[in-house]
């Protein structure tokens, strides 16, 4: 339609002046552009940019633009009349430049000789003759200052009306007509009267449709979240999640291309500087908040341990909506807008903002998650964080077979940093797929533990985090042949480390059984049969293990670490196997009941007495009944060990020292028992 009504007045004599009319980021630039292109060639288009030029340039300037339109030989005539109107129009003015240089020329005489109304005329007689259409287009009309804007329209009214040279402003009529206003030092109300006089056409931009909006959104985004989505672990998906906080949150502020395309551009950006650690969706409602409500954003750091705390301690109190409306108060944000922010916050918090719209399960990297939340405000990984981008790198390399037995992973699960080591460990059991993440990653973390530092406590968290990694892949294997499963357990110098495996592997499958209990399922859990063959023949290793070790009068195993091995035999019923043949090593004298005894004392502070000296012992004589049954703790031999002082303050027992502690200890719990049973009879 505008550009119908462009060409139809464009033959006439008149000089028309349309206005493009439509707020802030509307899309007007566009739509000149797209007015513009599909013009008649008939009509020359020149484009006028009124910020570049001081006051007295400007009517020079616009001059030298509509002459930009007329062909040369016409152009050369033009250019002198124009001088001649220019400096009837001002006493000092610059003249018009040459087309095409910066060159302008300053006119310093004025010739009164002849009127400003007769070279005006001479000039509109010179373009009506040439029979050139022309269409000047100013844009962004609606930002220049008050004195300029009011010298604009005045050029163009006064002393840019020609013959078939119109206009097309572009500009927003609100903030137009207030600037005017300031120019004119009135009121509002009259200066729009003035726009009117001014504008004869001016063209309202109707709103842009929601749709167009959405796909200016979606265009951008929906790639980046449907890859997200595609590799999301369950719950509410990424594109979801964001699809419910657009149209809950953003779809009302969102209302221009110019908004639209501003937020995209920067939300795509800074997720690239991420390097994809954090959840897209999540990144994507928290730029929102950063662009269009910057002051909140601002203040959400300092609300950490409040937004992702996922339980109220005893004695402390949620936050309430109260003293959250306060704060979002004083971030500048007044009535309605407040409610809105406190929902948009609960649903990226929901632990700190209930909120019944946002899926909070599933996703990784999530905001609310306080190891994530940080890079959120970052936009990288701070100091001391492990890359989720570089432990999936490394896992994908694994699963290809390019980390092969022996080699590490020395920027992620073996890197030197105990704590940067203990991340990546926990984010790889995380982000492990167990139906791609099969055999390549149990040899990985199999021969990691098994070829590890033996003085390494088998307690430390690395070892802790590796075997209940290992036991979670165990778990979901189907099953191995046996001489597989022997020479896997094998590999294991420390019991220990494979024990707990197979600990954390008995806790699921008394899970399940419990569970199919409670829901009164009559079918039996299904068996897991490389759990069962592993745990059957970590038995008997264990079992021998444990046994040697008593035996060696020299062993460097610690006392915690052959007692978790005995307490792993008792979970995983190994412990009727070391009975027997712990028995049996007693009678044939490989090893003393002494000896055994031995390896059952404990420091007091470990046993539970928090005030105990270090010297302070304790025998658990529960567990060593279990071992070998109290009729023979009675009736065995029980060897004197050396006689030694017993530890005293601080000091640390010795081997020697427990001997002697373990010797008397017996001797005490065979009088007890002795007693106990005269009383009896």
């Amino acid at each position: 339609m505008a550009k119908d009504l462009i060409e139809n007045l464009a033959d006439s004599n008149d000089s028309t002046v349309f206005g493009l009319v439509g707020p802030w980021g509307s899309g007007k630039t566009s739509v000149l552009n797209f007015i513009t292109g599909a013009l008649d060639d008939s009509v020359k288009v020149v484009r006028f940019n009124p910020w570049s030029f001081d006051e007295m340039r400007l009517q020079a300037e616009l001059y030298a633009a509509i002459l930009e339109a007329f062909p040369r030989g016409t152009r050369k005539s033009l250019r002198r009349k124009a001088v001649d109107v220019a400096r009837r129009t001002t006493p000092i003015l610059k003249a018009i430049p040459h087309v095409g240089t910066g060159v302008s020329e300053t006119v310093r005489e004025f010739l009164p000789e002849k009127s400003w109304d007769s070279a005006f005329k001479d000039m509109a007689g010179t373009i009506n003759a040439a029979r050139v259409k022309v269409l000047v287009v100013v844009d962004d009309v609606d930002r220049v200052q008050p004195k300029d804007l009011l010298l604009l329209m005045k050029t163009i009214r006064l002393l840019g009306r020609f013959p078939r040279v119109n206009y097309l402003l572009a500009y927003d009529r609100r903030s137009t007509i207030k600037t005017l206003s300031l120019g004119l030092g009135g009121e509002e109300s009259d200066a729009q009267v003035y726009l009117e006089k001014i504008v004869q056409y001016p063209l309202d931009l109707p709103d842009p449709q929601q749709h167009f909006l959405k796909e200016i959104i979606d265009t951008a985004l929906k790639p980046i979240l449907a890859r997200a989505s595609a590799q999301s672990n369950g719950g509410t998906s990424p594109a979801n999640r964001f699809e419910s906080f657009y149209d809950n949150h953003m779809a009302t502020t969102l209302t221009t291309p110019r908004a639209c395309h501003r937020y995209t551009g920067q939300a795509v950006t800074f997720l690239q500087l991420a390097q994809g650690d954090v959840d897209p969706a999540d990144f994507f409602a928290i730029t929102f908040l950063r662009i269009f409500y910057p002051d909140l954003y601002r203040r959400l750091p300092s609300w950490r341990g409040e937004l992702i705390r996922k339980g109220i301690s005893r004695g402390v109190k949620a936050t309430s909506k109260e003293v959250w409306s306060s704060r979002i108060n004083d971030c500048g944000y007044k009535g309605d807008t407040i409610v809105e922010l406190m929902e948009a916050l609960a649903s990226l918090f929901p632990h700190a903002f209930p909120d019944p719209f946002w899926g909070t399960n599933g996703g990784k990297f999530r905001v609310s998650d306080s190891e994530y939340f940080d890079r959120y405000f970052t936009f990288s990984l701070p100091v001391g964080d492990m890359s989720d981008a570089a432990v999936i790198s490394d896992l994908a390399r694994i699963r290809r077979g390019e980390v092969t037995i022996g080699h590490k992973c020395p920027e992620t699960f073996d890197h030197p940093n105990e704590q940067m080591q203990i991340q990546a460990l926990k984010k790889g059991t995380r982000h492990t797929d167990h139906e791609l993440d099969g055999q390549h990653l149990i040899d990985y973390l199999s021969t990691g533990l098994s070829r590890g530092n033996v003085d390494e406590d088998f307690r430390s968290t690395t070892i802790r985090l590796r075997s209940v990694w290992l036991a979670s892949l165990l778990w979901h294997c189907e099953p191995w042949d046996k001489p597989a499963v022997e020479v896997f357990v094998e590999k294991f110098s420390r019991p220990v480390i494979l024990g707990h495996c197979l600990q954390q592997n008995k806790n699921r499958s008394d899970n399940e059984v419990a569970q199919r209990s409670v829901m009164e399922q009559s079918t039996p859990a299904p068996e897991h049969e490389l759990f069962s063959d592993m745990t059957e023949i970590w038995n008997q290793q264990a079992a021998a293990w444990l046994l040697a070790e008593w035996q060696n009068a020299n062993s460097k195993v610690p006392i915690d670490e052959l007692l978790a091995v005995w307490q792993y035999l008792v979970v995983l019923e190994g412990l009727p196997r070391l009975q027997v043949e712990t028995l049996s090593a007693l009678e044939a004298g490989p090893l003393s009941l002494t000896a055994l005894a031995a390896n059952f004392v404990i420091s007091s502070y470990t046993a539970g007495d928090y005030q105990a000296l270090p010297s302070s012992l304790t025998l658990l004589t529960n567990q060593l009944e279990n071992t070998v049954p109290p009729d023979q703790l009675l009736t065995l031999p029980l060897e004197e060990p050396a006689d030694v002082p017993a530890a005293q303050g601080d000091e640390i027992p010795s081997v020697e020292q427990r001997a002697k502690f373990a010797f008397e200890e017996l001797l005490r719990w065979r009088q007890e028992r002795a007693s106990g049973r005269s009383s009896d009879d």
